[in-house]
């Protein structure tokens, strides 16, 4: 019914939207030059942000402009595992031979991403999702597994995605090592103010519509109640284009807006 009621193709800012055609709001464009940099310098990355702005798109978009001639990406989303499951999970993500012993999952990752260096000329990307989750002893035993050449070389790229109090936790005094090996931090902010509308009219012109129903003050309420944050400017637009289609709006004002907060 929302769909028809506003000539959509479909339903408007989907999570599943394919990553060429998001948008690509300033902090978006400085995200993917500093994974363009780190590509190349490989190491550690550690991305931040409030849930929401968009860090596990971010890096779907940058997986997927990566040459797979070059590169292989390994992605890691469980988060909340004991030592030896984290070993295990990342062995396995390299395809090394299952083990029970630490110690021989650790020369099977080392081997594997030699190998994968060295033999197969491919540079391993490893991404860590949610990364807030993981164990302290885990960046402990993170930095010993990429300890390569007695820590000569960084042989590939880390990425830590998480939550701004990710930062806080590794700048403590237990994870300071750990925290001094990160070659570049990046923390993803919200849309700006003057960014909400073109974001809402590109995900409405995805979907077939031509001119926005959102009025300026809809779009300022919006930017007020959401601060920025993609995923909330996204919700509530879709809120409000409900309540708007059930009151039988063909504009859609700030008082529509108000009304669709209550919905969140």
């Amino acid at each position: 019914m929302l769909e028809a009621y506003w000539g959509l193709t479909g339903r408007p800012f989907e999570k599943s939207i394919k990553t060429e055609q998001l948008y690509f709001s300033n902090t978006l464009k400085e995200l993917n030059s500093r994974l363009d940099y780190m590509k190349q310098k490989r190491g550690i990355m550690l991305i931040s942000g409030q849930p929401g702005t968009g860090k596990t798109t971010a890096l779907r978009a940058f997986v997927n402009s990566l040459s797979e001639l070059s590169y292989k990406t390994f992605y890691v989303p469980l988060a909340t595992v004991n030592v030896l499951d984290f070993y295990r999970q990342i062995n396995t993500q390299l395809g090394g031979e299952s083990s029970f012993y630490k110690s021989q999952l650790y020369y099977s990752i080392q081997e594997r991403v030699r190998d994968m260096v060295t033999n197969q000329k491919k540079i391993p990307i490893i991404i860590f999702d949610e990364a807030h989750l993981l164990k302290n002893e885990n960046f402990t035993e993170l930095q010993l597994l990429l300890n390569f050449n007695m820590d000569a070389i960084d042989p590939a790229m880390i990425v830590l995605a998480g939550q701004p109090h990710l930062t806080d936790r590794l700048m403590r005094p237990f994870l300071k090592s750990f925290y001094q090996r990160i070659n570049l931090k990046y923390i993803l902010q919200p849309l700006e103010q003057t960014e909400i509308k073109p974001f809402i009219e590109h995900h409405l012109k995805l979907k077939g519509c031509a001119k926005s129903p959102f009025t300026d003050t809809a779009i300022t309420a919006i930017y007020k109640n959401t601060t920025g944050v993609p995923r909330l400017v996204g919700a509530l637009a879709l809120n409000t284009m409900t309540l708007g289609m059930l009151e039988n709006k063909n504009e859609l004002t700030e008082e529509q807006v108000f009304q669709a907060v209550q919905e969140l």
